[in-house]
């Protein structure tokens, strides 16, 4: 009885180090960008805490909302009499709050569209609006008056329930401090970030804390991304602060001109927006703050940025100075997968047909068939057929067809020098049969995983044809296309062990 005959493995090349990590792969998955061109600048962008999270973005005199689903504008605020600096949602998704130069402050039902409050803490600009993260009636204002204001917007008639006056200059930040539902913290364009206590009485009392940039920049932005760990931008520098410490911790960089923007993606890091048109992702989880990612937008300085809560960060929402408005979404589960997910178990008819049907048993016998038999079915690749055959030439020649995979080449020539017909294979060509082969091993000379295998062959080609070299135009051109190429990989040998001493140095 005949055994049957054994398939030629596919040779596996080591999988080269990933050029890019996770992370990058990640952010790079937020693509089919929209583009939608407003004739004035992108003030502000805020998503919308409750699902769908639906996104607002402020422009000119008007405030549009972007459903997350279609990207499409559903609805649109535009009573305002001069330019919005300011439209946020309340954590429930049920109200809207918006600011304007006139220094009213409006707050809407995003159902109805209706104007529930009006406020009017200043006759200067108000930049900042900002509902509480977990407590409903609060509403914390910002103006150019230099005054921070907390209101409770359930008793609007009795003016706001704390007022803090201890800035120097505009009021163009603020934020609650996570953790801590009494604290909050501004940022001023007189370069210093900072912390009131709302539970105290007096104006002394309020002030807990502050930190001047060393810069002395105005401040465009504050973010607290814990209770206490606190982010501030101030022209293109970002400083990161530990409240515990009372002092800076970090410094980021990585910027040319006024970064504008901070938001806080949750765990993926920290998102920085600047006028030199960049927007990075920084490891905020590490002590040394990494750029993970990074855009580039050539059209307008970045004004304001966001990303779609976690988990799912479906949406990634970039304004400009410019007045274009980008929109990137990232790809996700396809629905036809989940539908095969929900469709495992179909009913109990169905599991009770299939039940057992995992059982292995505690002491039966399993037969195992070899990956030889099953495959042995499966058609006969050309240079299969020509290598059972024992035509090594045609094999050979097969193996530089177009289109074929550059694994299955390799398999060929190796299986070639395995069984010792390299000089066979090669003999009685000519300059054209020749050139395929040559100008392959040219293509991939480079690529240090097969350049032992490729060597040997061309060791034989120059034993065997070096006469006809000389003789020959097309030959003699594509040798010399190999030699530049070798001498191109000696200098790269060279470079890499000079380098490979000066660390060696560096190690000792």
């Amino acid at each position: 009885m005949s055994s049957s005959q054994t398939r030629v493995p596919q040779v596996r090349n080591p999988t080269l180090p990933s050029q890019t990590t996770p992370e990058q792969r990640y952010w790079r998955g937020f693509t089919n960008p929209q583009l939608v061109k407003e004739n004035h600048p992108i003030n502000h962008i805020h998503f919308n805490p409750a699902s769908p999270n639906d996104f607002a973005v402020t422009s000119s005199t008007r405030i549009q909302i972007f459903s997350s689903k279609t990207r499409q504008v559903v609805k649109t605020y535009s009573r305002f009499k001069d330019t919005v600096y300011s439209g946020e949602f309340r954590y429930d998704g049920k109200l809207l709050v918006a600011a304007d130069a006139s220094g009213l402050v409006s707050i809407y039902d995003t159902q109805s569209r209706n104007v529930l409050v009006s406020l009017h803490p200043s006759v200067h600009p108000t930049h900042v609006a900002k509902f509480h993260p977990t407590l409903g009636n609060q509403l914390l204002t910002g103006s150019d008056d230099r005054v921070a204001r907390l209101y409770d917007i359930s008793q609007t008639t009795s003016g706001p329930i704390a007022s803090f006056d201890n800035h120097g200059d505009y009021i163009r930040s603020a934020c609650f401090v996570p953790g801590n539902p009494n604290l909050l913290t501004t940022g001023c364009y007189d370069g210093i970030v900072r912390v009131f206590d709302t539970r105290a009485s007096t104006r002394h009392d309020q002030l807990v804390t502050q930190f001047q940039h060393d810069s002395g920049a105005p401040i465009e932005d504050v973010l607290a991304l814990s209770a206490t760990t606190l982010v501030s931008a101030a022209g293109p520098q970002v400083k990161v602060w530990d409240l515990t410490r009372g002092s800076s911790i970090h410094e980021l960089n990585n910027f040319t001109k006024s970064v504008t923007t901070l938001h806080n993606t949750g765990d993926r890091g920290l998102l920085v927006g600047s006028l030199d048109g960049h927007v990075k992702i920084f490891d905020s989880s590490s002590s040394n703050w990494e750029v993970k990612f990074g855009w580039k937008f050539g059209s307008g300085g970045v004004l304001s940025c966001g990303v779609s809560p976690s988990p799912n960060h479906k949406h990634f929402v970039t304004g400009l100075t410019s007045g274009l408005l980008s929109i990137r979404t990232r790809k996700t589960e396809p629905k036809v997968a989940q539908g095969i997910k929900q469709n495992a178990n179909k009913s109990a008819t169905f599991n009770k047909m299939m039940r057992g049907a995992d059982y292995l048993g505690d002491e039966e016998h399993r037969i195992i068939h070899s990956s030889t038999t099953a495959s042995s079915s499966k058609k006969l690749k050309q240079f299969e057929k020509h290598l059972n055959a024992f035509r090594w030439s045609d094999a050979l020649d097969s193996a530089f067809a177009t289109g074929l995979p550059k694994e299955q080449t390799i398999t060929v020539l190796n299986e070639l020098k395995k069984r010792g017909k390299i000089r066979i294979s090669l003999y009685g060509r000519d300059e054209i049969s020749l050139l395929p082969i040559l100008q392959w091993f040219i293509k991939n000379f480079e690529d240090f995983r097969s350049i032992n295998l490729i060597c040997d062959f061309i060791g034989v080609i120059l034993e065997m044809y070096g006469l006809l070299i000389g003789k020959s135009v097309v030959l003699e051109e594509v040798f010399g296309n190999l030699l530049k190429r070798i001498s191109i990989e000696v200098k790269k040998c060279k470079e890499a062990k000079e380098i490979e001493g000066m660390l060696e140095l560096l190690t000792v």
